[in-house]
């Protein structure tokens, strides 16, 4: 935890020293996909443009351990390419950069993936998930635990719910990887270098089904009542998929009565997020 504070506090300022250089736009949301994926710049990843070749230099996440290529997510390269990465993501679609809340490194992981959920949504106008339920985080460390997307079994199962929800699963070295993935990798890129798989060619319709699952809006979960919004859950198991940690985002419609949260968009706004 203390090397991910350390690397979280040397480099949030990236996000936030772009959004100076970038004017606010709507950015691309549901129905409309992303022309293509976008390659992340820093590389910090062995899957981010090319699949790692022995000799070569090591992609800042990386590291070798006792003989074994292993992640190094907590150091300071890897969270500072990660964050750049993301910055580069939005100013290539034109929407201003994002400020992590002060407090990100000291987050567990299912509530680092709602701070980025929420940051994605509203630098494109859209309106914050609410925040986290104990409810759906069980339902979504179900899904993480069989490496698979989680699912609202019921509308009873979540107080409020209406029954519309999304939901995503990754393999993943830290949460703001598997961000990255669901957002800007998760559109064709050929066979064998597709992440999504889902997408099947360059036009399936599996493609960027991630990314409109972190966006979704009211023209894909409609709302029948008064008034809708979205609380969400979380999942993560460490080392479950490989040497990958497996992270998975339950994102449910509530009306009336909202369930309780125990952590809310309200409170990493108070901690400094922001776009």
């Amino acid at each position: 935890m203390a090397r991910w504070a350390a690397a979280v506090a040397a480099v949030t300022a990236l996000l936030t020293a772009a959004s100076s250089n970038v004017a606010s736009a709507a950015g691309i949301v549901p129905p409309r996909d992303p022309a293509g994926n976008v390659t992340a710049v820093p590389a910090y990843n062995t899957v981010a443009g090319r699949m790692y070749q022995v000799g070569a230099a090591l992609p800042p996440c990386w590291q070798w351990r006792a003989g074994k290529l292993s992640p190094d997510a907590a150091s300071t390269a890897c969270v500072s390419a990660e964050i750049e990465a993301t910055a580069r993501a939005h100013r290539l679609e034109h929407i201003a950069a994002v400020a992590l809340p002060r407090d990100f490194a000291h987050l567990s992981s299912e509530e680092q993936l709602l701070v980025l959920v929420d940051l994605e949504r509203v630098s494109r106008g859209e309106a914050p998930v609410l925040g986290l339920t104990r409810a759906a985080d069980a339902l979504a460390q179900r899904g993480a635990q069989l490496n698979q997307d989680p699912v609202l079994p019921s509308p009873h199962a979540i107080t409020g719910a209406t029954g519309g929800w999304t939901a995503n699963w990754a393999a993943a070295v830290s949460p703001l990887d598997a961000n990255y993935s669901w957002m800007y990798l998760d559109g064709w890129a050929g066979v064998g270098k597709t992440f999504n798989y889902l997408c099947t060619s360059a036009h399936a319709s599996g493609c960027w089904g991630h990314r409109n699952d972190i966006l979704v809006n009211a023209s894909q979960l409609p709302c029948y009542s008064t008034s809708c919004s979205l609380v969400m859950g979380a999942g993560s198991v460490p080392r479950h998929w490989s040497i990958y940690n497996s992270y998975s985002e339950l994102i449910v419609q509530v009306a009336g009565t909202l369930p309780p949260m125990y952590y809310t968009w309200k409170q990493a706004v108070a901690a400094g997020a922001k776009v």
